[in-house]
Order: C-alpha cells, then structure tokens, then sequence
C-alpha cells in the first residue's frame, strides 16, 4: 500500500459485478416497479422521470438476475457508457438492457465512494480503453469489467473524501431541482394559455354571466396573473406600466371558442400539422462516443438527454452562426431538450427550430400539449401530429409574450448548467488529487466554496 494510503484494486475485488436482461418487458404508466433505463443515468444522479413500470409478475421475472437494492451502483455497458449512479432508499427497480449493477464488498469499499471512483477520470480512461468499438454501437465486456483497475483508499479516506464530493452534489441536485421548477413554470404558463385557455375561459364566463367587455379583460387579468380584483387594483397603482401590459396581453385573447378537429379551441385560432410550424436545420456532422468527454468547450447534446451528456473540444460543427435558441428531438426516444446556447449533437438526433412561430413557442407546443415522448416512436410519427395555432395578429404578439417570459426562466437555468458543469469538473478534479495527496481536505473545501460562489 502507498504512503497516501491508496491502492489500486481489481473492480472484482471491491464489488461483485451483475448483468441485467437482455430483454425488455412491457411497459406501464404506473405500478409498483419501475423499469430503469440507461436514460436514467444523468452526470452520476438517477432521472426517473421518463421512467415506465412494470407489472408484479414481470418485476419477479427481470429481477432473477439481481434485484437492486439501495447501495447499489448501476450504470450502462453499451451506448452511454461510462454513465452510473446509486439506487437510493426506497427505490423499487428492476435492471433495463445494457445496464450493470455493483454491488459494493462493504468491508472494502462505502458504495457512494465506490460511485466516484466509477465517475472519477482515473476509472474513465480504464473504460475507453476497455471500450469495444462495434460496427453499430460501442460496448464493454461485462464479463471482463471484474478484472477493471480501480482505486480506492481505506475506508477513512473514504469518508473524508465523500464528504467533500457529497456537498458538491447535493450543490448539483439543488440547481438541478431549481432547473425543473423554472421548465415547470414556463410549462405552466404555456399550459394555462395555449392548451387550457383560462384566459378565454375566463371572458366568456364572464360575458356568459351578461357582464362587459371590460369585466371581461379583467377576468382573463385575473387568470393570467392569479390576482384577484383588489390585489389587481394595488397592483395597478404600484406598478401602472407592469398592469397595462397585463391588460394588453388579457385583450390579446379571443372571447369565444369555437370546434376543430382537436375540440374546442379559441375563436380565429386553427390546428396545424407539426412538419408546417418547425424548421429542421441540417447537421454537417455529428459526433460519434469516442469523440465526446465529460468537459469541454462545446455541448454535445445525445438523444434521450435532458442536459448536457458530454463536451468536445472542436470548433463547433454546424451552429456557430445560427440564433439561438434550438431543440433537439432523440429520434429513437422522442425527448426534446431546449438549449439557449450553441451546441452539437450526437448521431440520432435532430436539430429544430420554430417556423413563423417562435422557438420557445414551438418547443412547449411540440412537447407539452401533444406529450410525444408518451408515444416512444420516430420523427415520422411526430411530424404528422397536429397543434393547436394561435391567429397570426393577437395570437403571435402572445407567442411573443410568452418567449420574453421563457427567455428569463431559460437564462437562469442556463446559469445553473454553467454552474453545474463547474462544480462536476471540480469535482471529478479533486478525486484524483484527494487521493494522492496532492490537495488537503481544507484546500478541497475552499476550492468547493470558491466554486459555489462563481
């Protein structure tokens, strides 16, 4: 053993190695076991939400092999490899196709440090060297992987280390829930305008009931804002420039409603096929796995990604010159993910932008009013759906409005991608050199506080 107290090990040595099913069940909405994917694993974190269960019987059935239990790591061996993360408490799962699972030798290694020596660059490097380059997709030997060098300190330098790295993640998970809130809102906003239509909802009520126009405009006021009459009134006298833009946008909305071939939709506005409302922009080249790391100077969006899923160094293929922002749509998994910055992209995946619509528009027209990524088919399904389109005087100055309203939501969460991608490379850095010795616990800690205040 080293004088830093750190050894280098067989991966069979510290944790016993599992293969999943080669297989996949059926699929549900709900249930009481849910069918990991190799979608889940996110920059060392568990995204469940495009998850799908299965039935009791089939849970038995996939879980022969091995049942996850909390602890465990599991991580993917074909297609995003290099990816892993820890089952949590509570977590009921099963094993999807080309997923692994760890199982830590608890007496030689804790399994959130056995997690970062995984993710850590050292582990990395032994996994592209291990990498089979097939003639479809790239994958590793799982029946080789026990004999995979890894290191890993004793068990004190463990918990010192985790320490350090676990305040960087819980960091990391932070932004992250705040990057979901700050979709969900903008998701909300499109929700209540463009698919439930509360604004116009709320003039007719209102001019069902005999009252006038004007009651009208301040019922779709409240409905757009959430204030009532008297809040709307202080409102008006504290803030006179921010409420007559409100009150422009409630006379934005029709009055009525009236039948098309999705149900009732507002008065002048029509339904349209996705193909007619998108630009697809063509891609010079896109860039295969062994070209792509975890940091970088360009993102490298792949299919199924919700966030950045790795970076290159090159000058960026396609997008330099092009406004932002663009969306990409997985061809093999119909998730769409929204960026405001450029990007390139892996194979599989298309590049989209609005069409006499804006982008921001298009983006939450596509993904949350027609719930594509439910129907798991190709962009030859997807093209022919249809949307609800606002009319092109009043309904485009709201597409506008509502994109002023996407830009700010949409520049905070970039600023937290910016971050995130900070804090992972401070801490993917700082493995290696707690490990050697290289850096003290408190210069570690100055370096996580500098980096969380940038």
């Amino acid at each position: 053993m080293s004088s830093n107290l750190t050894s280098t090990y067989s991966l069979g040595d510290v944790a016993d190695v599992y293969d999943g099913p080669h297989a996949t069940p059926r699929k549900l909405e709900q249930g009481d076991a849910i069918f990991l994917s190799i979608s889940s694993l996110e920059q060392g974190r568990l995204n469940l939400e495009q998850s799908s269960y299965i039935s009791e019987d089939d849970y038995i059935k996939w879980t022969r092999r091995v049942t996850p239990q909390p602890g465990d790591v599991v991580f993917s061996y074909e297609t995003k490899i290099g990816q892993a993360s820890i089952i949590p408490e509570g977590l009921r799962c099963c094993l999807g196709r080309r997923m692994g699972l760890l199982r830590a030798k608890r007496n030689k290694v804790i399994p959130d440090f056995l997690l970062y020596a995984y993710l850590s660059p050292a582990f990395q490097e032994v996994i592209r060297e291990k990498t089979i380059h097939g003639s479809t997709t790239d994958r590793l030997s799982i029946k080789e992987m026990p004999s995979f060098k890894i290191q890993i300190p004793d068990v004190r330098k463990q918990n010192e280390i985790i320490k350090i790295l676990k305040s960087i993640d819980d960091k990391l998970e932070i932004n992250q829930q705040v990057n979901k809130t700050l979709e969900q809102m903008a998701q909300a906003l499109f929700k209540s305008w463009f698919v439930d239509f509360e604004p116009v909802k709320a003039k007719m009520a209102v001019l069902e009931a005999g009252g006038s126009q004007e009651e009208a405009t301040l019922a779709a006021m409240t409905a757009i804002s959430g204030k009532d009459a008297d809040a709307l009134a202080v409102f008006e006298r504290e803030h006179p420039e921010q409420c007559a833009e409100l009150k422009a946008t409630a006379e934005l909305f029709p009055s009525a409603m009236q039948e098309s071939e999705l149900g009732e939709i507002p008065e002048g506005w029509r339904t349209e096929n996705v193909e007619n409302i998108i630009n697809r922009l063509k891609v010079k080249n896109t860039f295969p796995a062994d070209c792509i790391k975890q940091f970088g100077q360009h993102p490298v969006l792949e299919q199924g990604a919700k966030i950045y899923q790795g970076y290159h160094d090159e000058e960026p293929s396609f997008n330099a010159s092009l406004q932002s922002p663009m969306f990409i749509f997985g061809d093999h998994t119909c998730v769409m993910h929204l960026s405001t910055v450029p990007f390139d992209i892996s194979k599989n995946t298309l590049v989209l932008k609005g069409k006499g619509f804006n982008t921001y528009w298009t983006f939450f027209a596509l993904k949350g009013k027609q719930k594509f990524q439910e129907y798991k088919r190709h962009w030859s399904d997807l093209k022919v759906k249809q949307v609800v389109i606002p009319d092109e005087s009043n309904g485009f100055l709201l597409t506008k409005y509502f994109a002023s309203k996407c830009e700010s939501l949409f520049g905070l969460l970039e600023q937290n991608r910016k971050q995130n991608m900070n804090l992972q490379n401070i801490r993917d850095t700082l493995l290696p050199k707690l490990l050697s010795g290289e850096i003290t616990l408190p210069e570690a800690e100055q370096a996580v506080s500098e980096a969380e205040n940038v």
